[in-house]
């Protein structure tokens, strides 16, 4: 269990046992953040001590839920492969660090219509794009009473 994936005991000074305040949620989200950046960098070198070169992570979001639909390995010739077995990373442990990134930029993508998005993580130039989309209804509405 990482530091930030410790739940904050009631002894703790730190512990906030209602965590709806704005204190609350922005501690919450610097320990998102600083899980990934404590654990993206060994993501990565693992990856390509297993021959990927280009991870895809697309995810969708709506009606109050989302998740990361699929992650895409590749290697150097852009051949999708499998996330190779004799790593210690998991797809799932994969997973939530992206989560993690997309909660801390994109808090509550998931809400109403939703969001949707790929993170393009190109472990050879050492880049990560990532790509949000909102999804937002629209409506007009004209009314008339009488003639």
């Amino acid at each position: 269990m990482t530091q930030s994936d410790k739940p904050l005991s009631a002894a703790s000074p730190d512990a906030d046992p209602i965590a709806s305040s704005s204190s609350s949620l922005e501690r919450y989200y610097r320990e998102r953040l600083e899980n990934v950046r404590q654990h993206l960098p060994v993501a990565a070198e693992q990856l390509k001590d297993g021959g990927v070169a280009h991870v895809e992570i697309h995810y969708d979001g709506c009606g109050d839920s989302g998740q990361i639909d699929d992650v895409r390995c590749f290697d150097a010739q852009r051949a999708m492969i499998d996330l190779p077995s004799t790593l210690t990373l998991s797809e799932d442990a994969l997973r939530e660090l992206f989560y993690d990134l997309l909660e801390t930029r994109h808090a509550g993508w998931e809400n109403n219509d939703g969001a949707f998005g790929e993170f393009e993580w190109d472990l050879i130039s050492d880049t990560l794009n990532h790509t949000h989309n909102y999804r937002i209804t629209e409506y007009d509405t004209t009314e008339h009473e009488g003639l």
